[in-house]
């Protein structure tokens, strides 16, 4: 906020609705569908909402919004930006097809990553921080189980000329296929093993991968047109210019990192030793391989527990991985480890080999040494250090190193024509995997080294951007560059959210599976994995499903509104007024309650929440624990108020006695008179208008009991109910049990409320409230800026109303100078004549999306208002009320000459007055127009019957034509009003009253009985603040003395008013005289 009063520039943050507002029907179709559920906060959180939600039912405006927060974390975990948090909502709903549009919106592989992902995601769950995270690959595959993903439509762009040469079929050849395919540029992909999917194919044994699996995900690829072509590797008698000669305006090079990195000990070219990479290679190519009777393998990843797993099921006796580390450093998956212990695997921890021990060029043996783990390598890891003196033999007929892996490229780099890395990868663009040979991109292991399949998908789909920018002549780079977020914004994890296991992968027996290559994860129960699913915290509110899209028959809500971002937006203005509400104790904190403990224990917002017609229970007064019927409430007054032990409150909140009656009258109403109420409190504060009245009446004519005591614990007792233990007035201690406990919780001001003053230079009291003076008291500190409400002071709602009024008259004054220099006046049509025209009706029935047509049959209702007398025209539409329905109803009536109007739609008490407004604009006299509500009074009503809701809906239009036969042009008469006002009372209230009148450039009339102004102030000295009374108050006399607009009348009476509102004549008698003085408005301030 820069400027001064009369002339700030304020700079404000506007959230997105992502919702069309002038589009938006509040139907409530998007919410129906809506997967993510969230407390409801208009409720207290006792019952819950959608991310795509209405507030409440009266909220203004109507439409709908979605709540949105940063990126899910485990979305941004993701190599490949999956949407996890999406397609886990869709699982869980049992969507699984619509969870696979969301997951190949970027993956094509789906139940293939959904076995064999590392899962980064589950790492960064924020489920973990309460017991463990979600299970997130098992959903994916449960998806990818539960519907053939081969059955997903795959939108595709109109195809291109252009085509795309891809050397390698693993996940990264493969993705940049499927995404250039969706962009419409048909590729070929050159496979040198006789079969595809590179080291999906050759790498991970059947056990984890099945092949029938992974054929059928390629198959997904192939379907869209592109060509593989196996046994066809990148060499002497294909190079990259035969490709491009032959008409690829691109070549993308996926090779993969096939060869393995040698142990470099002695014995390592002896009969028996080999690569896991090459082991693997047959085993999966072949389905057979040999091995030893004692196999040892080097290694700790991945590669050496399937390598081992792969010699179990070959029939190796004993199988022994030997790692330099300790299973904590192991990168091999904990489940994995796990499971090859579980089939016999034995792991050797610091150990790392010396030797390999031959007889006759045969392996015989393995000479390894301790190690002991000294400080951090590069990687992150303890560096492993050998121990000197510790070597020892094993017995060994087999040795598979499985230390890790690179690319293959010494006989290519000719063909290749790129730049190496010093590490033997291909020098690339980090954004847009370009190499340095014009046309030719790179991805997956081949650049990166060794890596994860979905790092590898996610590198094909970048460098299909690239490509499909390449070809279009567009900057590769813009708009890629990685944006880091560092405080990132997610939902709250829920203080109250319980423990609940996490979904455990069922696995065929260990010793059955040890035999043969069948799958050993046999994949997630349906019900458990809904039941996983929705273990999910929804980190990210909206989930970006789009089901909503997909459900929104207005087009309120698209992938373009969802894509809206927040936006900064700075206003001219002349005064500024914060109203910015307060926050309601939280007695979570107070052992002392019990709050956190005990569903029986409620705050009195919450219990106000239970009490409301449109609230969890309408309006029944129950419990919400176990849904009984309360027969004894207790209210426990001052809670986080008039405390400066436990809360810092010092201050009384001023609300909570008046509340608490209330409450407790209400109660009373709505169970009936044998509904016992007590209210427990230090002292009962009913200082304002009537509400000591109100007190009287609560305790002698409903029988409330007050308890003046001081409670000292709450404690559970059977059946839900509660004792609370209390010192009465005689510090006797008592215990009584009830229900249910009511507190009565106090007004404080947010923490973010604080920060907003402070950034606006606005001083807060002690209890941090802001700072005003008793003759000034909605002007904050910061001249320019009024306050009102619970902000200036804890107050009930007729104060706040009184000051919202008194802020809204000193900012206005402000601003009187500026009034009407912006003002525009809306041009509307001239009226058409229909005098002596016979009715000409049209009928317009609404669908209401699925709100009415779900049950009534719409268009056997339009075709019977086609038979009804006098009308013209019928049509039914999809929403009524949408913007392009308005436009087609003022085309309707100029095309069909109609002169009278029936909607039969929803409420007429929201969206009659927009009806009323299309028939101004289209000429015709807004008054002749009738609605009919064929929705609240007919499809809600009769749900159940649709044939019975079709012919009232038919009654219902047949009353509204014949209604809007006689509706006859109605003419509004315009009024001029008296610009002056009358003030009634000289005092502090009438000064004020006239003052401010007049600095908003009215002339105004102060009448005072007395001979001199000042009313009771006159005889006041100090305010409790230490104000001098006095000063101000002559201060005050001496401006409205000197103010030319206002005529000070002393010692005069009013005695007679005629006239209305807007033009009144009251009678003046003083001084012997009577004076008519015509004004618009009066205040009475006696």
């Amino acid at each position: 906020m820069e400027g001064s009063p009369g002339n700030f520039k304020v700079t404000i943050r506007k959230n997105p609705r992502y919702i069309d507002p002038d589009k938006c029907t509040a139907c409530g179709d998007c919410a129906e569908v809506c997967p993510v559920v969230l407390p409801s906060e208009y409720d207290q959180g006792l019952v819950t909402r959608k991310a795509t939600y209405k507030k409440y039912a009266q909220a203004i405006p109507g439409a709908f919004a979605i709540q949105k927060a940063d990126k899910a974390p485990c979305r941004l975990a993701c190599p490949a930006g999956l949407n996890v948090q999406g397609y886990v909502q869709m699982v869980k709903e049992g969507k699984y097809k619509e969870a696979l549009e969301i997951i190949m919106e970027d993956l094509p592989l789906p139940g293939v990553i959904g076995r064999i992902c590392p899962h980064g995601c589950e790492d960064a769950c924020r489920r973990a921080q309460i017991d463990e995270s979600v299970a997130i690959r098992d959903l994916k595959r449960l998806a990818a189980d539960m519907f053939d993903p081969r059955e997903i439509e795959i939108p595709c762009s109109a195809e291109r000329e252009e085509k795309v040469a891809i050397i390698g079929s693993g996940p990264a050849g493969l993705s940049a296929a499927y995404h250039l395919a969706r962009r419409g540029i048909k590729s070929t992909i050159f496979e040198a093993l006789p079969e595809a999917g590179g080291m999906l194919r050759v790498g991970i044994p059947p056990h984890r991968l099945p092949r029938d699996i992974l054929d059928k995900e390629i198959e997904i690829i192939t379907k869209l047109g592109v060509e593989i072509k196996t046994n066809t590797p990148l060499g002497p008698d294909l190079t990259i210019d035969d490709l491009f000669s032959q008409g690829y305006k691109a070549v993308y090079l996926a090779l993969g990192a096939h060869k393995g990195i040698e142990l470099g000990v002695p014995g390592e070219k002896a009969q028996g030793v080999r690569q896991g990479v090459d082991f693997l290679r047959e085993v999966n190519l072949t389905g057979k391989a040999t091995v030893g009777s004692k196999v040892a393998i080097i290694g700790g990843g991945n590669v050496a527990i399937d390598v081992a797993r792969s010699a179990v099921r070959l029939g190796a006796r004993e199988v022994t991985i030997v790692y330099r580390r300790t299973r904590a450093e192991m990168p091999a998956w904990e489940e994995e480890i796990q499971a090859a212990e579980a089939e016999g695997v034995k792991i050797v921890y610091l150990s790392a080999p010396q030797e390999i021990l031959t007889s006759d060029g045969r392996v015989v043996g393995l000479r390894c040494i301790r190690m002991e783990l000294g400080e951090p390598d590069s990687s992150g890891r303890r560096r492993p250090i050998p121990v000197p003196g510790s070597e020892y033999d094993m017995e060994i007929d087999q040795l598979i190193a499985a230390i890790g892996q690179r690319p293959d490229l010494g006989s290519l780099q000719d063909i290749l024509g790129v730049e190496l890395t010093k590490w033997g990868t291909i020098q690339a663009d980090p954004v847009t995997y370009a190499t340095d040979r014009d046309g030719v991109f790179v991805g997956g292991d081949v650049q990166t080294g060794p890596w994860v399949a979905i790092g590898a998908i996610a590198a094909g789909r970048e460098a299909a951007e690239s490509i499909v920018r390449y070809l279009d002549g567009r900057d590769m780079k813009e708009g890629r560059e990685p944006i880091a977020n560092e405080n990132p914004t997610y939902r709250p994890i829920p203080e109250d959210e319980p423990v609940r296991p996490r979904a455990r992968m069922p696995e065929a027996p260990a010793e059955e599976r040890k035999a043969d290559f069948r799958e050993v994860e046999l994949g997630l129960e349906e019900e458990k994995g809904k039941e996983e699913a929705s273990r999910c915290l929804n980190c990210g509110y909206c989930c970006e499903c789009f089901q909503c899209v997909k459900a929104c028959g207005a087009g309120a809500v698209t992938l373009e509104t969802h894509a809206q971002k927040p936006e900064s937006v700075v206003l001219d203005v002349g005064s500024i007024i914060f109203a910015p509400g307060f926050q309601a104790f939280d007695p979570s904190r107070f052992d002392t309650y019990n709050y956190s403990n005990h569903p029986n224990i409620i705050t009195a917002m919450e219990f106000e929440r239970i009490l409301s017609a449109s609230g969890p229970t309408l309006g029944h007064l129950v419990r919400l624990s176990d849904h009984k019927e309360p027969k004894k409430i207790a209210w426990l007054q001052c809670v986080g108020s008039r405390d400066i032990n436990r809360c810092d409150n010092a201050y009384c909140s001023s609300v909570c006695c008046m509340y608490a009656i209330k409450e407790a009258v209400i109660a009373k109403e709505h169970a009936g008179e044998d509904l016992e109420c007590a209210i427990f409190y230090m002292d009962m504060r009913t200082h304002g208008k009537d509400f000591e009245r109100y007190y009287d009446d609560a305790k002698n004519k409903h029988g409330i009991r007050f308890i003046r005591s001081r409670v000292h614990t709450i404690d559970p007792a059977d059946d839900g109910n509660l004792v609370i233990t209390y010192a009465n007035e005689n510090g006797e201690l008592r215990s009584e049990v009830f229900d249910l406990v009511v507190l009565s919780v106090g007004l404080e001001t947010p923490p973010d409320v604080m920060e907003l003053a402070a950034k606006a230079g606005v001083e807060l009291t002690e209890n941090r409230f802001c700072q005003t003076t008793s003759f000034d008291p909605v002007a904050s500190s910061s001249k320019g800026i009024f306050v009102g409400g619970a902000f200036q002071g804890p107050k009930d709602i007729p104060q706040s109303v009184v000051e919202a009024s008194a802020a809204a008259a000193s900012a206005g004054a402000m601003l009187s100078p500026a009034r009407n220099t912006l003002t525009r006046e809306k041009q509307i049509p001239e009226e058409r004549n229909i005098a002596g025209e016979r009715p000409r009706i049209g009928v317009f029935v609404c669908k209401c999306g699925i709100n009415i047509v779900g049950v009534v049959n719409v268009e056997e209702v339009a075709e019977y208002a086609k038979t009804l007398p006098y009308v013209e025209y019928v049509t039914h539409n999809l929403y009524t009320c949408s913007q392009d329905t308005q436009d087609a109803i003022a085309q309707a009536i100029k095309d069909n000459n109609l002169n009278r109007i029936v909607v039969a739609a929803c409420t007429p008490k929201t969206h009659e007055p927009l009806f009323q407004e299309t028939l101004a604009e289209a000429g015709l006299n807004k008054y002749l127009f009738e609605m009919t509500n064929i929705r609240n009074q007919d499809s809600w009503v009769h749900k159940d019957d649709p044939d019975a809701a079709t012919e009232k809906a038919k009654d219902l239009v047949r009353m509204a034509v014949a209604k809007v036969a006689l509706l006859e042009p109605l003419e509004e008469t315009p009024l001029e009003i008296n610009q002056r006002a009358l003030v009634l009372g000289g005092g502090i209230a009438g000064l004020v009253s006239a003052k401010t009148l007049s600095e908003h450039g009215y002339q105004v009339t102060l009448v005072e009985k007395d001979s001199a102004l000042g009313g009771q102030a006159r005889f006041l000295y100090r305010t409790w603040r230490g104000e001098d009374v006095q000063q101000n108050l002559s201060e005050l006399i001496q401006s409205v003395e000197k103010d030319k607009n206002i005529d000070i009348r002393l010692a005069t009476e009013l005695t007679q008013v005629d006239g209305f509102v807007g033009n009144f004549k009251s009678t003046l008698a003083g001084n012997g005289k009577e004076e008519v003085v015509e004004h618009g408005v009066a205040i009475l301030a006696t």
